[in-house]
């Protein structure tokens, strides 16, 4: 997985130096300036590859997906990573995909200032994902955990009442006016505006700390943490568990609670009867709500739905503080609204009853009530990380996965 992230073009805001940049940074570093800035959209980021001449160029949208992709049917749930990019126009005879274009070339950054057409995309991400016509019509359900979501653009000269594909010489397809007025350009309201933010902590000023693939940056100095709502920062809520041993290695996690509609999930009790956990239920716990764990990170999609599952059915009820760790703090890289998209998976790989679970799927909404982001304390080993309290070990090469994929 390595080779699957594409490679943008820009420069440096400060000085105008070149940088490349991979498709998951959200830390712009300049080597000649040395600035380091935020890279923030709000909207899914929009890149487009240059068009090789100056000809007048129409500009036909893909949609960029990369993630893990689940498939929730009647007693069973499959599992896969999608890494692949699809049209979002149904304009007879184009590519369905562009291929490894994007990773041969260099794309960059769209802006209002780039020259020709840019068309307005006519199908959502979701239309697209590979697993929708699979399950159309079905009771079963989808769900996509997408790390990567985004637009990338690819130019087309205009010849006659033809678009003709820039780097696929002799390919054409019709551009009369009636597919001219059937597909619009995009809305000057519709473009997504990338911007960069100073990495400077909006409680005190201090410079936030984070890896160039972060989705939360930390301040050290007023003890705080700030994720990216759309194209500003916001602070998030966070605990970190007391540490074991002398040198504990911190994963993140989200922990969420959520109001349900059709289904009665209010307490730890209530789950306690779907899944049936060997547990005498109590009337503290009718009281008590009941929270769902994610990963705020990558790795494979079966290790994603197990620890999801264990963390849950666990409920840690865990001594904290409202410090950050000092060290060894593992990057989130999964956002609180992705990780509220495991919510379905987990119910689905827990519940007993399988069936009346899968008969009110089509029904069931999710409203996150409350996140909280949490640093979670693991033992290190050679080979693995060891969380002592909930017996939970992972493979150092499995975090492997969601740094490089």
């Amino acid at each position: 997985m390595n080779g699957s992230n594409w490679q943008i073009q820009h420069q440096c805001p400060q000085c105008g130096a070149p940088v490349i940049l991979e498709e998951t940074d959200r830390i712009l570093s300049c080597a000649f300036c040395r600035t380091r800035l935020l890279i923030v959209s709000p909207g899914p980021f929009h890149y487009y590859i240059p068009a090789p001449a100056a000809a007048e160029s129409v500009y036909i949208p893909y949609w960029r997906l990369r993630g893990l992709a689940y498939q929730l049917k009647p007693l069973d749930i499959t599992d896969t990573y999608i890494d692949t990019n699809r049209r979002a126009l149904p304009l007879p005879g184009l590519p369905a995909s562009l291929g490894v274009r994007p990773q041969a070339m260099k794309i960059k950054f769209l802006s209002r200032e780039i020259p020709g057409v840019f068309l307005q995309p006519r199908l959502t991400a979701e239309d697209v994902l590979p697993q929708a016509a699979v399950l159309a019509g079905s009771t079963a359900r989808n769900v996509f955990i997408g790390e990567v979501v985004s637009l990338i653009y690819s130019p087309m000269t205009v010849k006659g009442n033809a678009l003709c594909d820039d780097f696929r010489p002799g390919q054409a397809i019709s551009w009369t006016e009636v597919e001219q007025g059937r597909y619009p350009a995009l809305a000057s309201a519709a473009w997504a505006r990338t911007e960069f933010l100073p990495t400077l902590c909006p409680a005190c000023g201090w410079d936030l700390q984070g890896s160039r693939d972060t989705l939360a940056f930390t301040c050290g100095n007023c003890q705080s943490v700030w994720t990216c709502s759309g194209a500003a920062l916001e602070r998030t809520p966070f605990i970190t568990i007391g540490g074991v041993g002398n040198d504990p290695h911190y994963l993140p996690f989200w922990r969420l609670k959520v109001r349900f509609e059709g289904i009665a999930l209010e307490s730890l009790a209530d789950l306690a009867r779907l899944a049936n956990l060997p547990r005498t239920i109590t009337p503290e716990m009718e009281k008590r709500p009941v929270y769902f764990w994610s990963p705020a990170f990558k790795v494979n999609p079966a290790l994603f739905m197990r620890w999801t599952r264990q963390v849950t059915v666990f409920q840690p009820e865990p001594d904290y503080t409202e410090n950050l760790p000092h060290q060894n703090i593992y990057p989130v890289t999964l956002t609180a609204p992705e990780a509220l998209e495991s919510v379905p998976v987990t119910l689905a790989n827990i519940v007993t009853d399988k069936r009346a679970f899968f008969a009110a799927l089509p029904r069931l909404k999710l409203h996150a009530v409350e996140t909280l982001l949490v640093y979670q304390p693991f033992a290190a080993s050679r080979r693995e990380l060891i969380h002592e309290t909930m017996k939970v070990v992972i493979d150092r090469k499995a975090l492997g996965f969601g740094a490089f994929m």
